[in-house]
Parts: C-alpha cells; structure tokens; sequence
C-alpha cells in the first residue's frame, strides 16, 4: 500500500509539469511577469528585467525538476535495488521525462522545446536525487546510532 501513494504523488507532479508545459506561450509568460514586475520593482528596477525574466523562468524549470527527482527517487528507492541503480534509474527516469516535456513543448503555440532545459531539468532532478539520498542517509544513522545506546 505504502508504495500505490508514492506512485501517486509521482505522477500527480508529472501532470503538473505536463500541465504548466502544455499552457501556450502568453499564459506562461504571464505567469512569469507576476513575479518578474514583484521582484523589478522591489529590488532591481527595469534595467535587468529580461536577465530576471530568464532566470524566473529556468528557476522554474529547477523547482519542478528537483521535486520531481525526489519522487522518482522515493518511488524506485522502495525496490529492491541497489542504491546506485535506484539513483540512476531515477536520473534516467528524470532525463526520459525532461525531454519527453520538451518534445511536447514543440507542439504547444509559441512555445519551443530546448535541450539547454533538458540538461537543466536534468541536473535538477540529479541535485534533488542526491540531496534526498544525503538526508535519509543522515537519518538512518542517527535512528541506527541511537538504537545502540
């Protein structure tokens, strides 16, 4: 049972990549504007508006992809496999769905598909992997030294 949930929560995140991926070009720019106008006017002015309009965007591309990773990774990490393979099947789930998304923002209006967000959804997905795996880890030996005091 404990694995339908974690399966569960995996795909629900890949529906909202799929979904924010699949809003044509003006829909997603202004969802980037909301936070581009907040933060031009609070901190930087207008001067770099388009250097933060790019950065909102791929910190976007970075927030999902690394939550995403921490799915995959929470999902094969309940087999039996090593931990090396869980991580690497995990990365390759990820890379497979990255530039799945892509592919299909090649038929979304005005929007295009970019292996630049293939490898930053990538390493994302890796950073969100390997940050997962470090805090179980942490975790499992703190239980495991408590238990023998």
């Amino acid at each position: 049972m404990k694995i339908h949930y974690r399966y569960a929560i995996l795909i629900t995140w890949m529906l909202v990549i799929f979904f924010l991926s699949n809003e044509v070009a003006d829909t997603s720019s202004d969802r980037s504007a909301v936070i581009v106008d907040a933060l031009s006017h609070s901190f930087i002015g207008d001067l770099w508006k388009d250097s933060l309009t790019f950065i909102t965007r791929k910190a976007a591309h970075i927030i999902a992809y690394f939550i995403l990773g921490i799915f995959a990774y929470n999902v094969t990490r309940t087999y039996k496999l090593s931990t090396k393979r869980a991580i690497l099947l995990s990365i390759a789930f990820a890379l497979i769905y990255a530039v799945s998304d892509e592919i299909h923002q090649l038929f979304v209006p005005g929007r295009s598909g970019e292996i630049r967000d293939v490898l930053i959804d990538t390493t994302a997905s890796t950073v969100g992997i390997y940050a997962y795996y470090l805090i179980r880890k942490r975790r499992v030996n703190r239980v495991n030294s408590n238990n023998k005091v």
